[in-house]
């Protein structure tokens, strides 16, 4: 008998996300795995959708406009960087991602527009900001949920706390 995902099936997925028609920065494209009871847990309504009616072993593309992935490329985080303000200058390169950790713990991360002198044009948008997203997707394992994947997941969404 053919296990097509339904509600109530334990699903667990491996996908990575890629832009359509640009290179996106190595940590954008990272695989990810991830399980869940379709119906049962907050799922993105794109994977639902996508996950539903196929078997374990499918592998599913995705198309994600840019209003529904990253939303649209701003302008306004377009901005300028002096180069002796960057802890590892030598690693700018135009149309490259550059990142590094301020001195504050926190990881800035910008594309490389232009370089003009010891200035630098940045664009601190997110790499897909703009761009049209594409999730692939390979269904790693779907089974119907025992009672208690479903009793469990039921209770991790209720959020019950004592007051």
């Amino acid at each position: 008998m053919e296990n097509f995902i339904k509600k109530d099936f334990f699903v667990k997925i491996r996908y990575h996300l890629e832009l359509k028609d640009e290179k996106a920065p190595s940590w954008f494209s990272e695989p990810v795995e991830a399980g869940f009871i379709l119906g049962r847990e907050p799922v993105p309504k794109i994977i639902e959708d996508a996950v539903t009616g196929k078997k374990e072993g499918e592998e599913i593309e995705v198309v994600i406009p840019p209003e529904s992935a990253y939303g649209p490329h701003l302008s306004y985080l377009i901005k300028e960087v002096d180069i002796k303000d960057l802890k590892h200058p030598e690693k700018i390169k135009v149309g490259e991602w550059y990142e590094e950790i301020n001195k504050y713990g926190s990881r800035i991360s910008f594309k490389v527009l232009e370089v003009d002198g010891d200035k630098i044009k940045a664009d601190f948008n997110h790499p897909a900001a703009g761009k049209t997203v594409i999730m692939k997707i390979k269904i790693l394992e779907a089974r119907p949920a025992t009672s208690f994947e479903i009793f469990s997941a039921e209770f991790r969404a209720c959020s019950c706390e004592r007051g």
